[in-house]
């Protein structure tokens, strides 16, 4: 998609139509709403197939497709047509004072874990050729400004949340495990590479903690509930993650020890685990703490 046209489509005055032959349209504000979402849902979609490779709705355990230069870019375009106006996805469940776009969370979700490399590069303000955070071919060279503002607002999406949250677990596992078991000439010690190598995946963690808080209280957006429901589904895309890592030799090699199908069973009950875990209170929310707790 040229970028003038996700200029056009994304723009705050676009008119979306209602997309429904429900002839009870009138009066009825869900049903109005709905309608009006499809238009953007639509859009997610499009971006989700262009910047992936794939059908929005291909199998989430399919292997992935090597980012080009074209697609990377789209990424880079669309982190910064978001984290520079995030208010455009702001969805407000109370008040209905929401973004025009919210509906397209759930495949900026599916895109942001299919870069999850490129984003913890920008978290760590790594170089584009990074090798303990590597991309899954070309770079998207992310704003780190953006991409956090990007993440805040996306998070808020129950299934956004939970691909983020399984992809950021899948990624680090493997920037770990090349840490541990690859040769290396640093002179840093094991534990201070470890904690480098878990760095920005901890930064993510705690930014999902605080999105999925500020649905749930804040905005009244979504529940916990909603949140658990959707981590079943998007656990499974931790078999795609640790297959770009697996792709960098060009062969099945074995994570911290196990056979990549037994890691990706350990690490999507680990996601499981931690998204059913990342349960709010309306105090602990007042107090602040989701970030940390998420780190």
């Amino acid at each position: 998609m040229p970028e003038a046209a996700l200029d056009v489509f994304t723009d705050k005055d676009f008119l979306w139509n209602a997309d429904s032959n429900d002839a009870y349209l009138y009066g009825n504000e869900d049903a109005n709403r709905a309608a009006h979402n499809v238009g953007p849902e639509a859009l997610g979609h499009a971006l989700e197939s262009a910047t992936t490779g794939r059908p929005y709705d291909s199998d989430d355990m399919s292997d992935a497709v090597r980012h080009t230069p074209e697609r990377a870019g789209l990424v880079h375009d669309i982190v910064d047509k978001f984290g520079s106006d995030p208010e455009l996805l702001k969805h407000n469940g109370d008040s209905g004072e929401s973004g025009p776009l919210y509906a397209m969370k759930d495949g900026l979700g599916d895109i942001t874990s299919e870069y999850m490399g490129d984003f913890q590069q920008a978290m760590y303000e790594e170089n584009a050729g990074s090798d303990m955070f590597p991309t899954f071919g070309s770079a998207a060279g992310l704003d780190p400004g953006h991409a956090q503002k990007f993440l805040s607002e996306v998070g808020q999406d129950p299934h956004a949340y939970a691909a983020i949250t399984a992809a950021q677990q899948a990624y680090t596992s493997d920037v770990v495990n090349g840490v541990v078991n690859d040769p290396t000439t640093s002179t840093t010690s094991m534990d201070g590479r470890v904690r480098d190598a878990v760095a920005p995946g901890a930064a993510i963690a705690g930014i999902m903690s605080d999105s999925r808080a500020d649905a749930i209280y804040q905005y009244h957006a979504a529940s916990d509930a909603d949140f658990n429901e959707a981590a079943a589904d998007k656990a499974k895309w931790v078999s795609r993650i640790l297959g770009m890592g697996v792709d960098k030799a060009a062969e099945h090699v074995p994570i911290l020890g196990a056979p990549i199908g037994w890691a990706s069973e350990d690490i999507q009950e680990s996601v499981m685990k931690s998204i059913e875990q990342d349960t709010t209170t309306d105090a602990e929310h007042a107090a602040g703490g989701e970030y940390s707790h998420g780190r």
